[in-house]
């Protein structure tokens, strides 16, 4: 399976490239070099061109480039995370490329206090970025409705290059990364779904095992977690 993954040279990017250029045909774009890849275009989001050359030939695109974090201003977040995100998807419809498994945010649903987070709670979004996340899920839906597009949303929690296993619930580790995108990428029967992008954890945060259930996603790591110490 030929696989794209947009934002490969960034933090999650490359942490997938390393986990699953051994089993899969990668392909990577981003606007920085990607010297791991021997498939790799340089490009940006927001070029509609580059985006259409890059999804060319290939099955599925995890998409994963955008302004990363909701420090970032609307300026930053306009162009990468909606203008970027729609030319994702429309490049995918045009070149027939069946699934998108897009990078969400697990912090859209806000801070719910002794609560499991789920996937059917309703999005309180607050920054720009989060609210480009609401919107990339429901362009998923959108495109999954008229045209047909598979679409995954990954809701992932921290993440970081510098740490490999996680400390908290809200986290991922780097195996589980590679874990629940690849199920994301190769689940069959999937026509729209949200999953939580977070390792196991003694305390559920998360609603994990719905990602068990739809897409046999099994974190691998865990965190030790009391709630009384936050």
């Amino acid at each position: 399976m030929k696989v794209l993954i947009t934002g490969a040279a960034g933090a999650v990017g490359s942490t997938l490239v390393r986990g699953m250029k051994d089993r899969y045909e990668l392909r990577g774009f981003d606007r920085q070099p990607m010297p791991e890849m021997a498939d790799a275009i340089v490009g940006d989001v927001a070029d509609p061109e580059a985006v259409k050359r890059a999804t060319e030939g290939v099955e599925v695109v995890i998409h994963l480039a955008g302004a990363p974090g909701g420090g970032y201003p609307w300026e930053a977040v306009l162009p990468s995370n909606f203008v970027g995100c729609y030319n994702v998807f429309e490049a995918c419809r045009l070149n027939g490329v069946r699934r998108v498994v897009y990078a969400s945010r697990a912090g859209i649903l806000g801070w719910v206090k002794d609560t499991m987070r789920t996937v059917d709670q309703v999005p309180r979004p607050d920054s720009y970025y989060s609210a480009s996340k609401i919107f990339g899920e429901g362009m998923g839906w959108m495109y999954q409705l008229r045209y047909g597009i598979e679409f995954l949303g990954v809701r992932i929690g921290n993440f970081s290059r510098t740490r490999d296993l996680p400390e908290h619930p809200h986290q991922l580790s780097h195996g589980d990364a590679v874990r629940v995108f690849e199920r994301a990428a190769i689940q069959p029967g999937v026509k729209y779904e949200i999953v939580f992008g977070v390792s196991d954890s003694t305390w559920p945060m998360y609603d994990i095992d719905h990602g068990r259930r739809v897409i046999g996603y099994y974190p691998q790591d865990k965190s030790v977690w009391e709630p009384t110490k936050e």
